[in-house]
C-alpha cells in the first residue's frame, strides 16, 4: 500500500474513535470553620497548609470565625443544607450542636487515629473529639515584677490600680470568675461562680481597667499594668513578640484550661474528604506542630514535641497534677448569671 494511502486510512479511523481525553483527578472542596485572628495566622500555615500540599485534589477554605457561638448559628441556619464541613467549637457549645444533631459521630471505624489519643479526648455527649486545651494564664510586666507571681498576688495590691482583666462576657473574665471561687472557697461551678465574684469585687480596688485596649496582653506588656490574666496562645506569641517584656506565669495554685473540640459537619458535601482532614488535625504530626508553635495542650497520645515548647504548656506533669477540675458544660449553663453577677456586684466593669 503507498505511503500517502495509509496515512489517509489513518487518519479517517482516527475521526471514527471517540475522543479519549486523560483522566483528571475529582477536585474537592472543603469548608474549615475556626477562630480567626492570630488563632487563623498561626494555625493556617503551619497545620492546614500541609493537608493542602500532601492532598492536592482538596480545597480547603478556611472560614474563620470570632466565637463558637457564631458557628453554631451558622450551622443552625445551614441545618438542611450545611455549607460548613468541619468546624472547632469549644466544649459547651459542641454539647448543644451534638444535642441538635448538627455533627456527624466521629467513631474508630472511619476514623483509626482516635486510637492514637488519650482518654481525656472523648467526652460523653459530644459526637467531635477534643483537638487540644488551652490554660488560663496570669500576664506580668516582666521589668516590674519579681518573682514570678502567682493568683493570690492579685489581691496584694488593692491600694495600688495595678491589675488588667477583660470582663465578662469575654471568656478571660468568665474563666477568671471559676479561678477566683476555687482559690476562695467554691464547690461546684454554681458556688464556685458566686464566690469568684465576691473574690473579684474585693480585686476591683486594684483593677487599672476592666477594658484592655488593645488586649490585655499588649496593656501589660507595654507596662500599662503591671499584672492581668489571658489565654496562653495569645500570652506566650506575644511574650515572644514583646521581647519578653511579658511575663508569663502558670500560678502554683494550679489553673483550668478550656477544651476546643473538632467536629465533622452532618450532611457535609464531602464527609470522606472532611474526615481525612479531621485525621490530619488529630495526627502526631499536626499536634506536635501546633505545640511547638502555638503552645496548645495535645491530645494525640503519639506526637513527640521539643521539651522547650511542652515547658510552655499547662501539660508537663506538675501543672498537670495542679490543674484545677473544670465541669465547662455546667459553667456554659450559668454564663448569663456570672455575667449578671459581675453587672450588679462591679458596676464599672459593665
Amino acid at each position: 500500500m503507498p505511503a500517502t494511502r495509509r496515512r489517509l486510512l489513518t487518519a479517517s479511523i482516527g475521526l471514527c474513535l471517540p475522543f479519549v481525553r486523560p483522566l483528571a483527578a475529582v477536585r474537592r472542596s472543603l469548608t474549615f470553620a475556626a477562630f480567626g485572628g492570630l488563632f487563623q495566622e498561626l494555625y493556617e500555615p503551619a497545620i492546614v497548609d500541609p493537608f493542602r500540599h500532601a492532598h492536592a485534589d482538596i480545597s480547603v477554605f478556611y472560614n474563620p470565625t470570632p466565637a463558637s457561638t457564631q458557628t453554631l448559628a451558622t450551622l443552625r441556619q445551614q441545618r438542611d443544607k450545611p455549607e460548613l464541613d468541619v468546624v472547632l467549637l469549644d466544649l459547651a457549645t459542641a454539647r448543644l450542636a451534638t444535642d441538635e444533631g448538627l455533627l456527624e459521630p466521629l467513631v474508630p471505624t472511619s476514623l483509626p487515629v482516635l486510637g492514637e489519643l488519650a482518654p481525656a479526648a472523648t467526652f460523653p455527649g459530644i459526637a467531635g473529639r477534643a483537638l487540644f486545651t488551652e490554660p488560663l494564664v496570669m500576664l506580668f510586666d516582666a521589668a516590674r515584677i519579681r518573682p514570678v507571681p502567682f493568683w493570690k498576688t492579685l489581691w496584694s495590691g488593692l491600694n495600688e490600680r495595678i491589675v488588667a482583666i477583660p470582663a465578662p462576657p469575654d471568656s478571660v473574665g468568665i474563666a477568671f470568675t471559676i479561678v477566683a471561687g476555687r482559690l476562695f472557697g467554691g464547690g461546684n461551678e454554681q458556688r464556685a461562680a458566686e464566690d469568684g465574684v465576691n473574690a473579684i469585687k474585693e480585686l476591683s480596688r486594684g483593677i487599672a481597667t476592666w477594658n484592655p485596649t488593645p488586649d490585655v496582653y499588649h496593656f501589660v506588656g507595654d507596662g500599662a499594668a503591671k499584672l492581668g490574666v489571658g489565654w496562653n496562645l495569645q500570652a506566650q506569641t506575644f511574650s515572644d513578640r514583646l521581647n519578653g517584656r511579658l511575663g508569663v506565669a502558670f500560678p502554683e495554685e494550679g489553673t483550668i484550661s478550656r477544651v476546643v473540640t473538632v467536629n465533622v459537619v452532618k450532611g457535609s458535601r464531602q464527609p470522606e474528604a472532611a474526615r481525612l482532614f479531621v485525621a490530619h488535625l488529630l495526627g502526631a504530626e499536626a499536634q506536635k506542630a501546633m505545640v511547638e508553635r502555638m503552645f496548645l495542650g495535645p491530645v494525640n497520645a503519639r506526637a513527640r514535641y521539643i521539651e522547650a515548647a511542652l515547658s510552655r504548656t499547662a501539660n508537663t506533669p506538675e501543672r498537670a497534677a495542679r490543674a484545677m477540675p473544670v465541669d465547662w458544660l455546667a459553667v456554659n449553663a450559668i454564663r448569663e448569671e456570672i455575667v449578671r453577677r459581675w453587672r450588679e456586684a462591679i458596676p464599672d466593669a459593665g
